[in-house]
């Protein structure tokens, strides 16, 4: 596996090649304008899926997994010092 900048990423993405998945991450995709539900403030920017598994031999929904990895801790430097 690559290191990634984003270690829940990577976290995902090995879970998933372990338990047999094809797996990509960072796919960019963008709504098609022409989509009924298509609201331009909303939906004309660009997007990514962080983490997207298929697995060949399953079927149904588990075939193909999409996550999305969200981190809300601020990281070493928002760690309060003690003393």
């Amino acid at each position: 596996m690559a290191t990634k900048e984003d270690i829940l990423e990577q976290i995902v993405e090995e879970y998933l090649a372990h338990e047999g998945y094809f797996v990509r991450h960072n796919i960019k995709f963008l709504p098609k304008k022409d989509h009924p539900d298509f609201v331009s403030k909303e939906d004309s920017n660009h997007s990514d899926i962080d983490v997207v598994g298929l697995h060949a031999t399953l079927e149904g929904p588990a075939r193909v997994l999409a996550v999305s990895c969200k981190s809300w801790q601020g990281g070493l430097a928002s760690v309060p010092t003690i003393g």
